[in-house]
């Protein structure tokens, strides 16, 4: 016969039986049936876990979480986490509490998660599943500790690109913190977001069979320059194939409308085996995950260049010039090393326009004395390199260190490869520039500016064509060849090629006699519903305003505004991003105060007009898609008609954020 008593009762029971044990009582227990201490202890264990299932928590005090928790994560916490569904009857495992975050951990999370009305049940325990556990577990307010405030409501990662100077870098042996990659990411303007944790990938390459920990000693992950975690290198190995989710502290915030640099830095270990010199590896940011202001917690894997680029780097050893590197690294000046117009004269040349923006560092306790120096130059629209640059077969190119010109430029042979150059003397549409007797002393740890200047020839005629670009860049290219780039330690032992690290790769720009600036780009996104005769669809409106400045001369701004096959709305160019199958329509308007032509609006020289692009873009019946709009292109003349010009520059930097549509 069974005895049914209510939960209450019970409970009771259990929590006097488990009171009186944990005080030391004496249980009185026939000695027919004597029990071991371990099987006592197990009895005592399902008791609490029958207590703790009846009373909705737990019999201990709550644990103050001050990180997300996930797969691949150990410590403490994860600990108290495991302790904590144990005695909810939710975590079961045959060697107890192990610190460590496997499967059987994230499957005993998502049954927890589905028991509190936690969705989703993924697993992952983060701080929407922590404000639950802190209510369900002493009754508090459902905050956790260690969090940061955050301004806004539901954010997201609108863009991320990785950092263009941050390219093939070389991890000395023994250096701290070598920055290997990193990623610019944009908050969208609804929230500030926080970043709570970044997982990265790193490939062996050609480094044969030695491990992670054989090259690193360890990787740390920062935000603007401020340190949020750091891991041993053998927390990337063969058991997790050099995959990994780093946890970061709390405080990685990115401002809503903001752009925070998070970069992946590595340290070399002290005895680098000499197999393993030069050996490269490559890195991925295959996640970043982050929460926003209203507490969602999101992991981002397709905005911008996550889940999809990669980084290379190499590890040497620096022995070789008396542990001295010359670092280069491309400048934060967009205004130069971001594509742009640049502004060239029809009469005659154009003298002394800085095409690239770089940094010179001596690391190390050596004075560095450069000798040669060299770059590489590639254009478009024309065949010849000096068909742009004036001066012809002796070009007009000018090596600028710390506001001063050095050396005499010549041209020292085609860019064939990454890695290679051929002398046969043709001036092609790339080319190296060969900086001879520069003989600059750069002192041991100092930084200086340095800048490479061009002299463009006339515009609009023979041989250059309006609409040609240029491209100046300091690359693998320059430093492999020891040759072209000569730099002397104070024992005069020419730097090896491994002991010069980083690059200055920045983008075309393109030439014009008549040029105009974009500034003051903002961009909105309204989604309505409308009803036409087949229906009733739901559409979205994007707009982007601008104000267009008129440089050297009048600008007109062709006013069409259509749709093409491929998807672009030309002539304006908006990328329209959905899939392909569905089925949506569009509409385009650009309005200005300024003059109106018959094809164009009118922007007279040294003036400045607002534009709005307002597009309209309709799902019809059938279509279940996010659409979402970038700017690729701008049509414009110098003359009174249609657009005969298309720049594209950076544009493609200005997009909407996503918004779903469908036919409802």
């Amino acid at each position: 016969m069974s005895i049914s008593l209510p939960n209450r009762a019970i409970a009771a029971g259990l929590a006097i039986a488990v009171a009186l044990w944990l005080s030391g009582t004496a249980l009185l227990v026939p000695a027919a049936q004597a029990v071991t201490i371990e099987e006592l202890q197990a009895q005592i264990a399902a008791l609490q876990a029958q207590l703790a299932t009846l009373t909705g928590g737990t019999s201990g005090d709550c644990y103050a979480f001050t990180r997300s928790l996930f797969e691949g994560l150990s410590g403490a916490d994860v600990t108290a986490l495991q302790d904590y569904l144990t005695g909810t009857g939710h975590f079961t495992f045959a060697g107890g509490s192990t610190g460590f975050f496997g499967p059987i951990t994230a499957a005993a999370v998502a049954a927890w998660q589905a028991a509190n009305g936690v969705s989703p049940a993924a697993g992952y325990f983060g701080p929407i599943s922590q404000a639950k556990y802190n209510t369900v577990c002493g009754g508090g307010t459902g905050t956790t500790g260690g969090t940061t405030d955050l301004e806004g409501g539901a954010g997201s990662i609108e863009d991320a690109d990785f950092v263009a100077n941050l390219s093939n870098e070389e991890v000395g042996e023994d250096a701290d913190d070598v920055e290997v990659a990193g990623l610019d990411i944009d908050a969208d303007e609804g929230s500030d977001i926080e970043l709570t944790a970044v997982r990265l990938d790193f490939d062996k390459g050609a480094a044969g069979n030695a491990d992670f920990e054989d090259y690193a000693k360890d990787v740390s992950v920062l935000l603007d320059g401020e340190e949020l975690a750091r891991v041993d290198g053998d927390a990337f190995n063969d058991d997790n194939n050099y995959d990994r989710t780093i946890s970061l502290d709390s405080g990685g915030v990115i401002k809503a409308g903001d752009t925070g640099r998070l970069v992946v830095a590595v340290s070399g270990v002290s005895n680098l085996d000499s197999d393993d010199v030069t050996d490269t590896w490559t890195v991925i940011f295959e996640s970043v995950r982050f929460r926003d202001a209203q507490g969602a917690s999101v992991s981002e894997t397709s905005a911008g260049d996550i889940g999809t680029e990669t980084r290379t780097f190499s590890f040497e050893s620096f022995a070789t010039a008396s542990d001295s590197v010359l670092k280069i690294k491309l400048a934060n000046n967009d205004a130069i090393n971001k594509a742009h117009m640049i502004n060239v004269d029809t009469s005659g040349t154009t003298d002394g326009v800085v095409v690239l923006d770089f940094t010179l560092e001596a690391e190390g306790d050596s004075d560095l004395e450069i000798k040669e120096f060299g770059a590489s130059t590639t254009v478009t629209v024309e065949s010849h390199v000096d068909d742009v640059i004036a001066g012809g077969t002796s070009p007009a190119v000018y090596l600028v260190i710390d506001g001063e010109r050095y050396g005499n430029a010549v041209y020292g042979g085609d860019v064939v490869s990454a890695v290679t150059e051929d002398t046969d003397g043709d001036v092609g549409t790339s080319e190296l520039v060969f900086f001879d007797d520069v003989d600059y002393i750069l002192a041991a740890g100092e930084t200086v500016d340095a800048q490479i200047e061009v002299d463009f020839l006339a515009a609009g005629g023979s041989p250059l064509s309006e609409g040609a670009t240029l491209l100046v860049s300091i690359n693998e290219i320059n430093t492999n060849n020891t040759a072209l780039v000569d730099v002397r330690d104070e024992s005069n032992t020419q730097l090896a090629d491994a002991d010069m690290s980083g690059s200055a790769i920045g983008e075309a720009n393109s030439v014009y006699d008549v040029t105009f600036a974009i500034t003051n780009v903002t961009k909105a996104t309204t989604a309505h519903i409308t009803t036409d005769t087949s229906g009733i669809d739901e559409s979205a409106t994007f707009e982007f305003e601008f104000d267009l400045t008129a440089e050297d001369g009048d600008v007109y701004v062709d006013d069409a505004c259509n749709e093409d096959s491929d998807g672009t709305l030309s002539e304006d160019g908006f990328l329209f991003s959905a899939n392909a199958s569905a089925s949506f329509s569009y509409s385009c308007l650009l309005s200005s105060a300024a003059d109106q032509n018959a094809t164009n609006y009118q922007v007279d020289d040294g003036t400045t007009e607002t534009f709005t692009y307002t597009i309209t873009v309709t799902a019809d019946q059938g279509a279940d898609d996010t659409a979402k709009l970038t700017w690729e292109q701008l049509e414009w003349s110098e003359a009174d008609e249609a657009g005969d010009r298309s720049f594209t520059g950076n544009l493609d930097k200005y997009f909407t954020e996503g918004i779903f549509l469908n036919d409802r």
